[in-house]
Parts: C-alpha cells; structure tokens; sequence
C-alpha cells in the first residue's frame, strides 16, 4: 500500500455511523425520545474515536473535497439525530396530531422533520468546512531519501 492510500478504519466509522443514522432517523416511527439522543451520542463519540483519515497526495482536490463532504454528510446525520429530540421538544406536537382519533404518540415526530432537515443541512456544511479546513489541507509528508 501506498503511503497516500486510506485505510479501512476511517471508511468503517463512517460507513457504520450512516446507516445507524438513516436506520434510526427514517425507519422510526412516532416521536423521538432520549434514546436517539444518545445512540446519536454513542455515533458520534464512534466517529470521534476511529475516524482518522490518511494525508492526501499534494494536488489530489477531488479526494479531498469528496472526503469533506462525506465527512459532513454523516456528521450531519449524527448531528441530526442528537438533535432530533431536543428539537420536537422546541417545536412541540402538531395540532392536527391533538385532533379527535389521532394517536399523537404516533405523529408527534412529524412537525420536526423539517426541521431536522434544516439541522442535516447546515451542520452538514459546516462539518464540511471544518473537515476541509483542519484534517484535509495537510498533506503527507515527504518521504525523506533512504541512504
């Protein structure tokens, strides 16, 4: 392997991280609680932990902007998930979901999922920019001539 190439550990954390959060945030049904919170919590600390990535060869822009924004996706996801019971507590029970007949347990969730869209998006970007800016603009060091 190449000194510039990625390792499998990076690709992991964030593969894993993903499909826990788009598992949890679309297949749940009716309204968040503290449990998303923490396996949100629990993501992001997995992310934390083995997300290291490789130095990328000088001039390699397409894998660098590539890795930012996957980078920003997921963490959005997570951040999203972290987010989503603190922001249906903010933005409350939809009214129809307290009409005669509807289960509110069941819909409760509804009025924040645009909200949590907005969440997605703007931490998306700004993970981004912090990935960019911190772990993608170093570059690997130079192999120094062996004698």
């Amino acid at each position: 392997m190449s000194q510039y190439a990625r390792g499998a550990t990076d690709q992991a954390a964030l593969w894993s991280a993903a499909v826990a959060a788009v598992i949890t945030l679309s297949l749940g049904e009716g309204r968040y609680d503290w449990l998303s919170l923490a396996v949100g919590a629990a993501l992001a600390l997995q992310i934390a932990a083995f997300y290291r990535p490789a130095p990328y060869a000088p001039g390699d822009v397409l894998n660098r902007a590539t890795a930012a924004g996957g980078f920003g996706a997921v963490g959005g996801l997570v951040a999203s998930m972290v987010l989503a019971w603190p922001v249906q507590m903010a933005v409350g029970t939809p009214p129809w979901c307290r009409a005669g007949g509807v289960d509110s347990d069941n819909c409760a969730g509804a009025e924040a999922y645009w909200w949590l869209g907005v969440v997605w998006l703007v931490s998306a970007v700004a993970l981004s920019c912090w990935h960019w800016s911190t772990v993608v603009r170093r570059t690997a060091p130079v192999p120094s001539p062996s004698a």
